[in-house]
């Protein structure tokens, strides 16, 4: 990613701006999502799962230990993931966790975005200065996930005002508008997210960043499908061709592309499956295929803490259903 080590995380433009919940095809209407203030009154710390939460790693050896398995945790099932946040406290608690900013970065991840929207700000006033624009990010993002866009904004704007220094600014500048650009097409305000993400596509390649420029031309490539998806608001009128057709794009991984496989039957997305490498997806490599063939379309909610994933899987498919005769 652009800013620093810590950004291959967790998205950099942290764009995903919904509940991680899984939406099948015969599923029920989800329950409305609460307003924050609600999700903060309703919030116990430490929770009351961390009582049947068996944990097997030794908290006494190092942090620099302890975090990669944390990470381990964090790809597998949800016992799993509750196991790395139940650690992630453990280790916070005794002062062992680096500069702090792994814990809202896990409860970010790991789907407590009540929680990690409660602990960001302790860490930004910590970090104030120091150009920490993936924090920013994630914070953003958990706001927008309970509908709080103004909040949000708020949030990116003191992005913009506590940039790094070069050589990782302009990358860092180009994630903000581009989470702008994410922020702005949730709100409805389409004209501005052009704008924004014009912007992060103008900046990405000035970007003299001193590693992962070979990188550039293809975040260039992954905005203007989000500008073009703008455009497309449902497939319901779309005229496809049936067969199977395979699209590939940039995901979390930069060893290998996702490959997204639409299937189309009857003219109509039958089938969404996805080849990948991801090693932190928290299931949005089945969520996001489940929801683009419920809705028919690929304005769907992403799932937040892997937007990176969701927006590879989302643009996979955008370039399979091109060659099934998507204008």
């Amino acid at each position: 990613m652009m800013s620093t080590p810590l950004s291959c995380l967790c998205l950099l433009a942290a764009g995903s701006l919904a509940t991680a919940a899984l939406q099948t095809a015969t599923a029920a209407v989800p329950a409305p999502q609460p307003s924050l203030a609600q999700a903060l009154a309703q919030l116990q710390v430490p929770p009351d799962w961390f009582a049947n939460t068996t944990t097997i790693w030794d908290t006494s050896k190092p942090w620099k230990d302890g975090r990669l398995e944390i990470r381990r945790l964090l790809a597998l099932d949800d016992a799993s993931v509750r196991q790395a946040v139940k650690l992630t406290w453990l280790y916070a608690q005794k002062g062992d966790i680096g500069d702090g900013h792994e814990l809202p970065m896990y409860l970010f991840m790991s789907g407590h975005y009540a929680w990690a929207a409660l602990e960001y700000p302790k860490y930004l006033a910590k970090v104030a200065g120091k150009g920490t624009t993936h924090a920013y990010l994630c914070y953003a993002s958990c706001l927008a996930n309970f509908g709080e866009h103004d909040q949000a904004l708020e949030v990116l704007h003191n992005a913009m005002n506590d940039l790094p220094a070069p050589p990782w600014r302009i990358a860092n500048t180009a994630n903000i508008e581009n989470h702008y650009g994410d922020l702005y097409a949730k709100r409805g305000d389409l004209v501005k997210a052009r704008e924004h993400y014009a912007a992060a596509m103008r900046l990405y390649p000035t970007s003299n960043q001193p590693y992962g420029r070979h990188l550039l031309p293809r975040y260039v490539a992954k905005v203007k499908t989000k500008l073009d998806l703008l455009a497309l608001q449902s497939l319901a009128t779309t005229r496809l061709r049936d067969g199977a057709f395979t699209g590939k794009a940039m995901g979390y991984s930069d060893k290998k592309d996702l490959e997204v496989t639409v299937t189309i039957r009857s003219g109509k997305i039958a089938d969404v499956k996805v080849q990948h490498e991801e090693k932190i997806e928290l299931n949005a490599t089945k969520i996001i295929p489940q929801r683009i063939v419920q809705k028919q379309s690929l304005q769907v909610d992403g799932v937040t803490g892997a937007t990176v994933t969701c927006q590879g899987i989302v643009d996979g498919a955008f370039q399979a259903l091109k060659q099934a005769g998507l204008q």
